[in-house]
């Protein structure tokens, strides 16, 4: 990420995790923010006026905490900044507010067209001049498409506009609505040369209250209230290392950074969970961290890397999710905890003419006829380190997650985990009929353990503790 000549400043109060992993639940008492010198103004949109719900933080706390120095953050881009930046070019539009905490969304990248309303009173307004283009109503319906460079609307409003229009509610009650679901915050269509670029600027702890949900699941109960608010803080913590002005949006709402379904993926526990944690973020070595999480890890979670091309971090290490004094695990209710998948010979024949020149040096086409798969080791925490496929054309190596994007299945769900064995059959020809794999876990393994976070909640550790197992070495800051 770079600076783009602005020193963007967070101060934390930091306060380290709490008791250790088996400890019983606990109220928790939030650290006291530290006041931040107010700075001007990076906005080239009119200001994005928060509801009550979204500016300040609820006061109910349940995580009893020490506050230890405050340190102050210079790594975070767009934030905030000490000085207005001058004469500014903003990227696709769209940019954030000095004096606010807001991350822009892309809800679609390179929409062939895109279109718009709300629920109430809202106005659209273009980007690079702030200048207001319409008051509509409730009924009205805005659709846009690019052309070189220029949205094209048309529906309420049939207008040109250069680069980005906002649209942004105009009462209270009112929210802008993308391809049926309602949003808090402002919509942003962008236009961008594959079509339109749809941007949602909202608020962080609003933009939560559509992740959290979706990532950690929407039937959660209050027994399981801490494994939410650990996940509020895993979520969040990813949100503020992904915030950059020199892109035109900080994340996407899928699984390529965290699912996001606006309001109406909200909910009253993960609600009740993002107030309760307002602002609370991992730090390890005085930073925010790049917070993982998945669904299962099988019974023990991978080091970075074990999974990714990447060196390990201090708190990305192996951990064994096994319940001490007994053979049963946190996480073995979870849907996949085991599982099993079997590919006929035609499948796998298909897969890796379609897969393996995206993973290995397979040339496009067809790859051969398959013979046999090899595993190249393991590792520390037991899963594939890699696979040979060896066929009549040659071996090619294939990376351990890469495993995953080559043996999916027909409708492109990928393979659970590398954590698995696997048989192979062949016939008198020497070539592969059939495969099965034996696994266990979902997900790529690193960081949280989901169930595994769910179960301890249910075993009465608190949300600092669940942390604390999973990222070891970190502490917890407040962003103010």
């Amino acid at each position: 990420m770079r600076l783009m000549g602005v020193r963007s400043t967070l101060v934390f109060a930091s306060i380290f995790l709490g008791a250790c992993a088996g400890t019983v639940r606990r109220p928790t008492e939030a650290p006291t923010p530290v006041a931040t010198t107010s700075s001007g103004a990076r906005s080239n949109l009119p200001p994005l006026v928060l509801p009550p719900d979204s500016a300040n933080g609820g006061n109910g706390s349940t995580v009893a905490v020490a506050e230890l120095p405050v340190t102050v953050l210079p790594t975070i881009i767009g934030h905030r900044a000490t000085q207005p930046t001058v004469n500014a070019t903003p990227v696709g539009g769209v940019t954030r507010d000095a004096n606010d905490q807001t991350v822009r969304i892309a809800l679609a990248v390179s929409q062939q067209s895109a279109q718009l309303t709300a629920t109430g009173a809202w106005n659209i307004y273009d980007a690079g001049t702030q200048k207001l283009l319409g008051e509509l109503s409730a009924s009205d319906v805005i659709s846009a498409q690019s052309r070189d460079g220029t949205l094209i609307l048309k529906g309420a409003q049939s207008q040109s506009v250069r680069g980005a229009m906002i649209a942004r509610p105009a009462g209270a009650g009112s929210y802008i609505s993308y391809g049926g679901h309602r949003y808090r915050g402002e919509i942003a269509l962008a236009a961008s040369g594959d079509g339109v670029l749809v941007i949602n600027r909202v608020a962080v702890e609003d933009y939560l209250r559509g992740v959290v949900p979706l990532e950690i699941g929407t039937d959660r109960t209050q027994s399981e209230s801490a494994a939410v608010e650990a996940q509020a803080i895993a979520a969040r913590s990813y949100t503020y290392t992904r915030m950059d002005d020199g892109r035109p949006y900080d994340m996407v709402a899928t699984t390529t950074d965290q699912v996001y379904g606006g309001m109406d993926a909200e909910r009253p526990l993960s609600d009740a969970a993002i107030s309760v944690t307002h602002n609370m973020v991992m730090m390890y070595g005085g930073k925010v961290i790049n917070a993982p999480y998945h669904a299962n890890s099988g019974g023990v979670t991978a080091a970075a890397s074990e999974v990714w091309r990447s060196s390990d971090e201090p708190y990305l290490v192996s951990v064994s999710d096994r319940i001490p004094g007994t053979d049963h695990y946190y996480g073995e209710d979870a849907p996949r905890f085991r599982w099993t998948r079997t590919l006929s010979g035609s499948e796998l024949s298909i897969l890796l003419d379609r897969y393996l020149p995206k993973y290995s040096t397979a040339r496009s086409g067809s790859v051969g006829t398959l013979r046999k798969i090899t595993e190249t080791g393991r590792t520390p925490s037991g899963r594939i380190a890699g696979l040979i496929f060896e066929t009549d054309r040659g071996s090619f190596a294939v990376r351990g997650n890469d495993v995953r994007s080559v043996l999916r299945t027909a409708s492109g769900d990928l393979l659970p985990s590398t954590l698995f064995t696997f048989d192979e059959k062949t016939d008198r020809k020497g070539q592969v009929t059939s495969l099965t794999i034996h696994g266990s876990g979902n997900g790529h393994g690193v960081g949280m353990d989901q169930w595994g976070a769910i179960a301890r909640a249910r075993a009465g550790q608190d949300a600092l503790s669940i942390l604390r197992t999973y990222y070891p070495g970190t502490t917890i800051g407040r962003v103010i």
